[in-house]
């Protein structure tokens, strides 16, 4: 078996880390003496740190590097969750949160995602068959995260000595990937104009998204429903196993809708309404109709994730894969990092719906756009060199 696909154990380990904390974070923090402004600060510090990062390394460094860089962040990872985990102070809890990036969705949009979908794309020749790897890809991650909402079911300690353990299995699966090394070199090519163009205007486009995003973080969207709602710990580990379920599932029939009506109408067709339902969700008096729509939002809003990563890897090639990748997802994160301190802030003074509104409303707004300006723009169906 191509030694590649152990990338794919990684992301669904990290999606388990990411679906205990995507629960958590903000919860845990204000539960251990933070004010909602200060977790929510932590959440945008962790956010910010992560964003810098991911940019200058991918601007910078080829994928050449991808299994150092790898290692280091799963290193940052396990530090980050071994740290909240047993740090006695609350400064310090949120320091490691945002050693870990622990206050990000399970989408994991983070520099892990920079280096392994160039890899990934490496694996298939043909672009029906990427279509396929980047939604199991993504699938693995989401699926793992429902276990790790789930997980909370077990206790917050057994959580969190699991996330270590799985933290510790992501380092150890690097090491036995030799396909990921490459050539220890920086860039030999300059990233071609056109890439450039396409990587500033996707970067554009998808800070805005980003940004609205922030507003509806799956951490600030727990804490919503634990303070509107009154639900506790374990309800909300079962609310988001669920949404985390039917998001994993919404993903695997995006192969299937992008070979017939293309990549970028896949991502904006099912993205648009989804935010409609998202704006919905705090709209309704009672919190059944606000878990049916959050559940109607999570069945296609993440259709896009994978639609996404299959077509940034199809429109640029070869070691501009990265850069384009990186440079977008860095500047994606950094724009969302300002939204969860404000948000957190609405949530916690009325619990009322500003956030939700705000969010779908820009997202709805960044749908249109991007529709417009990556319409013409087609993914490449030929075959590729490996």
């Amino acid at each position: 078996m191509d030694s590649r696909y152990l990338l794919f154990v990684a992301r669904a380990l990290r999606g388990f880390i990411y679906g205990v904390f995507s629960v958590i974070t903000i919860i845990y923090l204000i539960d251990n003496k933070l004010s909602p402004l200060e977790a929510g600060l932590t959440v945008t510090a962790s956010i910010l740190i992560g964003s810098f990062l991911t940019f200058y390394i991918t601007s910078r460094f080829g994928i050449g590097y991808s299994r150092a860089f790898l290692l280091l962040f799963s290193f940052l990872l396990f530090a980050g969750i071994t740290g909240i985990f047993l740090s006695p102070s609350p400064l310090l809890k949120a320091l490691f949160a945002m050693v870990g990036s622990l206050g990000v969705n399970p989408s994991d949009n983070t520099i892990f995602s920079a280096y392994e979908q160039p890899i990934i794309a490496r694996i298939k020749e043909d672009q029906h068959s990427k279509n396929k790897l980047f939604a199991r890809y993504t699938f693995g991650g989401y699926i793992a995260s429902s276990f790790g909402a789930a997980a909370l079911n077990l206790g917050l300690n057994l959580s969190f000595e699991i996330s270590i353990v799985f933290a510790l299995v992501v380092i150890l699966s690097y090491l036995f990937i030799p396909k990921i090394q490459g050539n220890k070199r920086l860039k030999t090519a300059r990233v071609s104009k056109q890439s450039k163009k396409i990587t500033r205007d996707v970067s554009a486009l998808f800070s805005v998204d980003a940004a609205a995003g922030g507003f509806v973080l799956q951490s600030l969207m727990a804490y919503w429903f634990k303070l509107r709602y009154s639900i506790n710990l374990s309800q909300l580990g079962y609310v988001f196993m669920v949404v985390d379920v039917i998001t994993a599932l919404s993903v695997l029939v995006t192969p299937y809708i992008s070979s017939r009506i293309g990549l970028v109408r896949t991502m904006v067709f099912t993205h648009l309404p989804s935010n409609v339902f998202l704006i919905l969700i705090p709209l309704v008096p009672t919190l059944p109709l606000s878990l049916l729509f959050l559940f109607l939002r999570q069945s296609i809003s993440q259709m896009d994730v994978p639609t996404r990563q299959s077509y940034l890897n199809s429109v640029v090639e070869g070691e501009d894969r990265s850069y384009v990748v990186g440079v977008s997802n860095a500047l994606r994160s950094a724009s969302s990092g300002a939204s969860p301190y404000i948000s957190s802030y609405m949530i916690s003074v009325a619990a009322g719906a500003l956030s939700f509104v705000a969010g779908g409303a820009i997202k709805i707004a960044y749908d249109i756009a991007f529709y417009e300006r990556f319409k013409s723009l087609k993914e490449h169906y030929g075959r590729e060199e490996k």
